[in-house]
Formats: structure tokens, C-alpha cells, sequence
């Protein structure tokens, strides 16, 4: 019997009972829809986080004050041990390209006429914006003379700017912060989410205004220290973490600042998506396998079905083998179109999950032949002892069936 009768019959034969076939095959479905969908939003997940490492820059070391656990349990730097000294002092260190000071407030409110919203709110240096790639979409960026003298300016994210100017461009507007008004004099460009914070949300000030309207003196909550490579991060951390103790001279191996490599924030990100990579595999394959069982159980039933068939055809003088394959047709036929349903299914709901979450997902083409190749797997490996079985049915027994 050809490969092409063999076909014919088997689908001959789930057509006969097509709705059973269906709901066999939903295992199948879901299981490689699931892994089609989770790769999707896993791959999506790495390569934002890729993405993240390469806009924020991965030469970064993140020095802050000493810690403090605010009422609502949000643990945040303070100002108070951190000094204008401290940064000189880390300025000068050999592999120091740049150290840009940041100083935070957290619900601030910033308003233009009845409207209000409240974005994080940060005095920083001139060189912040620019050693985290920030660029202009509308207007301009900080600059050294904004801060040396004390221009009262703010540049804005697109969330705040579209919330207080709607489709107006918010360039030479002003807004109130506190009792002071600032004049707009950009708007960045979108740069997505990180860690859970939409980067968007943010609007940022000269850090001498800040300090004057806000704090006052001359410590900051922290500063963002670029080196000159990556293989520089670890050694400056370790210069940095040996100049302040000499400073700040506390004792008993006490520290009042913290320093923090920003690749290893995106590192652990990116194992965080490994072990969710790893969990959607995982219960993509015990979907398969129940899909895979519940195949085989409905194949036995099949063969039971058929069995007085199976001896006819074997009494006329049909060859075992014949019988094994086409029962093992069904099996990849059912899975075969259980896998397309499958794909067409994941492929959609990456897409919704896109759309309504926001979430970015990568669809690659190795990942649908994979899932469908597995499918085809599922199919083979379970398929085979029903197909097994039709195939040794003694001609005698299967005739006196009925």
C-alpha cells in the first residue's frame, strides 16, 4: 500500500468521526498554541532586556547614599551621607569617564493650569542624560549652562507632556512644581520600561535648581558613574567601595553608601526570563504529553472499533505492516493537524498578548518548526503501540470479534 492510499485512508477514517478527532487533537493544540505563545513572550522578554542593557549603557556603577525604609515599605537613598566631595572624589579615579549626580523625589505633583500629573521628579547633572543615551524628541536636553546658572527648566517624559499638553507640544510651555514655574524645554524620547518602571514617566530638572527648590545643601541621594569599558565596571566598584570607606571612616565594617553594577540588574533580568523560558518548556511538554496520551487512548479505542475490519483485511492477506502504518497515519495526521491548528493558534495569541499587554513578543521562525516537529514526535512515539497492536491482531480472534 502507498504512502499516498495510506493518507487517503486515514483520513477517510477521521473525517468518519471527525468531532472525536477534534477533541483529541486539543491536547495537542493547546500544548504546542502554549509553546508558540510563552517562547514568544520569553524571546520578546530577553531581547528587551538586551535591548535595556544597550540604551542604558552597560559601563554604569549606581552609587547611592545610605538606605532608608520609607512607611509604605519602599526602601529608598537619602541624602545624607552622600557629599559633593564624595563625587569629586570618584571623578578622579583613573577608569572614571563621567559621574553624573541624581536627586529623586517621589509624589511631587507637577501641573499647567487645572490639569496634574506626578512623574519622578529628579534634579540630575548635565552628563545623566547623557551617558544613559537619553535623546531629544522635541526641544532640547539639559545643559551645563542650565545648571551652572540655575536656569528654572524642565525637560520632560512623554507620559507627563502628554498628560499635561495633550497633542500640543509642551515646548515653551511652563508648569508649576511646588510654587515655582519651570519652562519646558524638551521632551525626550520614548524609552520603554526597565525592571517594571516605565522609563517614560519622568521629567528631570538642573540639579542646582533642584537643590535650592527642593533639598538644599550639597549632598545627593546618588550619582550614576560611567567607566571606560565593561571589563573596568568590577575593579572601579572595588576602588569606589575602598575610597568611601576611607572617607567616610565609619568602622566595624559598616557602610552609610551602596554601589551596584547596572549589567548585573540587567543580568539578573535575563536569568529571570531563562527560568521562565525553562517553565514554559516545561508545561509545554507535560501539555504534549497528556495531548500524546489522550491520542493514544483514542487510537486503542479505534483499533477496538475496527477489528473486525482489521481480521477481514488480514484473512483477504493485508501485509501487518500495511495495518501498522496506516493506524500510525492517523496518529501523525491527527497530530500533524493538531500542530498547524496549534501554531496558527500560538500565533495568534502572541499577537493579542502584544497588542493588550504591551509586551513585546519575538516569533521566530525555528520555534514554529520546532513546536510543529515536536507535534509530529508526539504523534510517532504514541501512535505506535495502538498502530503495534492492530498490526498483531491474529486473524481468527479479530473475525470472531463483534
Amino acid at each position: 500500500m502507498s504512502l499516498a492510499e495510506q493518507l487517503g485512508l486515514a483520513v477517510q477514517a477521521l473525517r468518519a468521526n471527525w468531532l472525536r478527532g477534534l477533541l483529541t487533537a486539543l491536547g495537542v493544540i493547546i500544548g504546542v498554541a502554549s509553546l508558540v505563545t510563552l517562547t514568544a513572550i520569553s524571546a520578546g522578554a530577553r531581547e528587551g532586556v538586551a535591548t535595556d542593557l544597550k540604551r542604558l549603557g552597560p559601563n554604569i556603577v549606581l552609587l547611592d547614599g545610605e538606605f532608608i525604609t520609607l512607611p509604605n515599605g519602599v526602601t529608598t537613598p537619602t541624602d545624607r551621607t552622600l557629599t559633593r566631595g564624595d563625587l569629586e572624589a570618584v571623578a578622579r579615579l583613573p577608569s572614571v569617564r563621567a559621574v553624573a549626580a541624581r536627586q529623586v523625589v517621589e509624589g511631587l505633583t507637577i501641573s499647567s493650569g487645572r490639569v496634574r500629573t506626578s512623574p519622578f521628579v529628579s534634579g540630575v547633572s548635565p552628563d545623566y542624560l547623557r551617558i544613559h543615551n537619553v535623546t531629544a524628541a522635541q526641544g532640547r536636553l539639559l545643559t551645563r549652562d542650565d545648571n551652572r546658572f540655575g536656569r528654572e527648566v524642565i525637560v520632560l517624559g512623554s507620559i507627563p507632556a502628554r498628560r499635561l499638553f495633550r497633542a500640543a507640544a509642551a515646548v515653551g510651555h511652563t508648569v508649576r512644581v511646588l510654587d515655582r514655574e519651570f519652562t519646558v524645554v524638551g521632551v525626550y524620547a520614548r524609552r520603554g520600561s526597565l525592571g517594571g518602571e516605565n522609563l517614560d514617566n519622568n521629567a528631570f530638572l538642573p540639579l542646582t535648581v533642584a537643590k535650592r527648590v527642593l533639598f538644599g545643601g550639597d549632598n545627593v541621594h546618588g550619582a550614576d558613574v560611567q567607566v571606560a569599558s565593561a571589563a573596568d565596571v568590577a575593579p572601579t566598584m572595588d576602588a569606589i567601595d575602598s575610597l568611601m570607606a576611607e572617607r567616610h571612616k565609619i568602622g566595624g565594617g559598616l557602610e552609610d553608601w551602596s554601589t551596584e553594577d547596572q549589567a548585573q540588574i540587567i543580568n539578573a533580568a535575563q536569568a529571570a526570563t531563562s527560568t521562565f523560558q525553562t517553565l514554559t518548556l516545561a508545561l509545554g511538554a507535560i501539555a504534549l504529553i497528556v495531548g500524546g496520551i489522550g491520542i493514544m487512548n483514542i487510537m486503542l479505542v479505534s483499533v477496538t472499533e475496527r477489528t473486525r475490519e482489521i481480521g477481514i483485511r488480514k484473512a483477504l492477506g493485508a501485509d501487518p505492516r500495511h495495518i501498522q502504518g496506516q493506524f500510525l497515519t492517523e496518529a501523525l495526521v491527527l497530530c500533524t493537524a493538531g500542530g498547524a491548528l496549534g501554531v496558527g493558534l500560538g500565533l495568534a495569541v502572541a499577537r493579542v498578548v502584544s497588542s493588550l499587554a504591551g509586551w513585546q513578543t519575538v516569533i521566530a521562525p525555528g520555534t514554529l518548526v520546532v513546536a510543529f516537529a515536536t507535534a509530529l514526535a508526539v504523534g510517532l512515539f504514541f501512535g505506535f503501540y495502538p498502530a503495534r497492536r492492530a498490526a498483531r491482531l491474529p486473524p481468527a480472534v479479530a473475525m470472531r470479534y463483534d
